[in-house]
């Protein structure tokens, strides 16, 4: 997972996944998001206003989708889903079209 300045984390946890998310408090126009990037390609941005990006980085032929989330705790339920490799959980999101 990259932090708001792009450092990465190895296999967050819920408790580093929060912490990471509250850095979106000091969001600016160079730094504008967070993400978590799968090994399979897929990859989660974050924003603070709680717009979630949903992208596969490797390939072109999937068009990224979008969707802003009700909570905080279910942007975090879905960055930990993306982390265990569940991507039909994140899949089955209500993606915006």
């Amino acid at each position: 997972m990259n932090n708001i300045m792009g450092e990465s984390i190895d296999e967050p946890d819920e408790p580093h996944i929060r912490r990471i998310l509250s850095e979106l408090q000091n969001a600016d126009d160079e730094h504008l998001d967070v993400s978590l990037n799968h090994e399979s390609g897929w990859s989660l941005s974050v924003y603070p206003d709680r717009a979630v990006l949903w992208e596969n980085v490797e390939s072109s032929d999937m068009p990224p989708r979008e969707a802003v989330l009700d909570s905080w705790d279910e942007v975090v339920a879905l960055l930990l889903e993306l982390s265990q490799g569940n991507i039909s959980v994140v899949e089955s999101t209500n993606w915006a079209s």
